[in-house]
């Protein structure tokens, strides 16, 4: 998150040789649960440091998804990491994670955080909301470094797509010649 909004102080990394706690561990195996797309989105955000337009950039894909999967990782982590909520703050946690995504992304506009600000305002339950997703953000590293060790998301999978495609097209050529002959 911006330095104008975070007011916590950076957690230390998780060292590779150490072993995830329990929370972080909870974490993880909800986050693996998201679709590989939305998977990849988050641990380009959280490891590499990626804005959402370089991702989208990167994935081919709209900012917009982008925020959305970004939203999506946070809401999951939420249902595993965190005791249950009760519906009526459900909501503003709800809000709070979106709050939180699109104010990281080029597309907030200046009457958008306007907006944030009164929304954050509006209740004290919006600004608990929104410090316990800052504050569950900022426990995602170690499972995010779990999950990327192997950098699998820095991959891009348009070139799979196209050796799929190209062996494909030399299988369908071999089987075609086999026809003709």
């Amino acid at each position: 998150m911006s330095t104008q909004l975070s007011s916590f102080s950076a957690l230390p990394d998780l060292r590779p040789d150490e072993p995830l706690s329990r929370q972080s561990e909870n974490l993880r195996i909800g986050l693996q649960k998201l679709s590989r797309r939305t998977q990849q989105v988050f641990l380009l955000s959280r490891l590499d440091g990626l804005t959402y337009a370089a991702i989208a950039g990167f994935l081919n894909m709209a900012p917009d998804s982008v925020e959305r999967a970004m939203v999506r990782a946070l809401q999951q982590s939420r249902r595993h990491g965190t005791a249950p909520i009760d519906p009526i703050a459900e909501s503003a946690h709800e809000a709070a994670s979106r709050w939180y995504v699109h104010l990281q992304s080029p597309q907030a506009t200046a009457s958008q955080r306007i907006e944030f600000r009164h929304w954050l305002d509006a209740s004290l339950d919006h600004l608990h909301a929104f410090e316990a997703t800052e504050r569950l953000w900022r426990q995602l590293q170690a499972p995010a470094s779990a999950m990327g060790s192997s950098g699998w998301h820095r991959r891009k999978r348009r070139a799979f797509l196209g050796w799929w495609l190209l062996c494909t097209f030399v299988s369908g050529l071999l089987v075609a010649a086999e026809a003709f002959s």
